[in-house]
């Protein structure tokens, strides 16, 4: 047990010491090609010489004794049920302390609706901002999630670390594009197809969109789909700060969905910044007025349809 012991602890301390979450995340995506959270067998072997390259270079790479030390102690510090594999949860202990906390958020929004689900929830008083207490109160819930069992103490020491970290302009509280850094997506969904290119989007590419923000299913985009779908077009697209008139004549409307499509991908995140986008888009594109969108009314933007 003791050379087991020795040998993660060298390894560790030889070629993972300044590994970040975001490193680890990477090659951790790469190696669990089914997503069922669990690496195994000869991908653990992989997995190791790929976060030696992530840390080191070419320069200095790991003996395949050192991997094969590696992976024993790995097996036997975490594989309790003896069933040849391990979670990631589990393998995130390879990390510093401060990247292993930070990696809870990374697991924690796979798409920019569970992101805003997540936002307006915790923004309790609707103020755009996180703020010190409301950020409190999501950690107690994360934690609790994760089982893990945290006093008060460590509890405030955790809200201080996170402050330090992402709170760019040290006002004690996270903007949208803070908290969007601290939970980030897995993947931005509209980057797989052209709309920040100017492109149209053909009828197929927009069933998938649209399937992708009616998270609920039900037939309609709405509240969090909604804001999620606007995080993710102001996060990526390309900034225009042309302006926009407040009243429309029919001849217009095409040529100006167009302009609302540049103000709706201006590249700052900010959460007054997105509810004005929303409103805006709702004012032209929800003909009913019921305040959601259905497939009829958010093809307006995005396939450049016929009115």
């Amino acid at each position: 047990m003791a050379e087991g012991s020795a040998a993660f602890d060298g390894f560790l301390a030889k070629y993972t010491g300044d590994l970040t979450s975001a490193q680890f995340m990477e090659v951790w995506d790469h190696f669990d090609k089914d997503g069922n959270g669990f690496i195994e067998g000869k991908e653990l072997d992989d997995f190791f010489r790929e976060l030696a390259r992530q840390k080191g270079g070419k320069d200095e790479q790991p003996s395949d004794q050192e991997i094969s030390d590696m992976r024993e102690a790995i097996m036997l510090k975490f594989d309790d049920n003896k069933d040849g594999r391990i979670s990631m949860n589990e393998m995130s202990s390879i990390l510093p302390m401060e990247e292993s906390f930070l990696l809870l958020f990374r697991q924690q929004v796979g798409t920019s609706v569970e992101f805003m689900e997540i936002w307006r929830k915790y923004d309790a008083d609707c103020s755009g901002y996180i703020e010190s207490e409301e950020l409190r109160s999501f950690l107690t819930d994360l934690l609790s999630k994760a089982g893990k069992d945290v006093t008060e103490d460590k509890l405030a020491e955790y809200v201080e670390t996170i402050l330090k970290m992402f709170d760019s302009n040290n006002d004690r509280k996270l903007e949208l594009k803070e908290m969007a850094q601290l939970l980030p997506v897995k993947e931005n969904f509209l980057t797989q197809f052209q709309i920040f290119e100017g492109s149209r989007v053909s009828r197929e590419e927009f069933d998938k969109i649209f399937a992708h923000y009616d998270k609920d299913k039900s037939g309609t985009i709405e509240d969090s789909e909604l804001c999620g779908l606007l995080k993710d077009l102001m996060e990526h697209g390309e900034k225009d700060t042309s302006h926009l008139p407040q009243t429309l004549s029919v001849e217009g409307l095409l040529g100006w969905l167009q302009k609302l499509k540049a103000r709706l991908t201006n590249k700052e995140l900010d959460a007054k910044v997105l509810e004005e986008n929303k409103e805006l888009l709702l004012k032209i594109c929800d003909i009913d007025k019921d305040g959601r969108l259905s497939k009829d009314e958010l093809a307006m933007l995005l396939c450049d349809a016929e009115l």
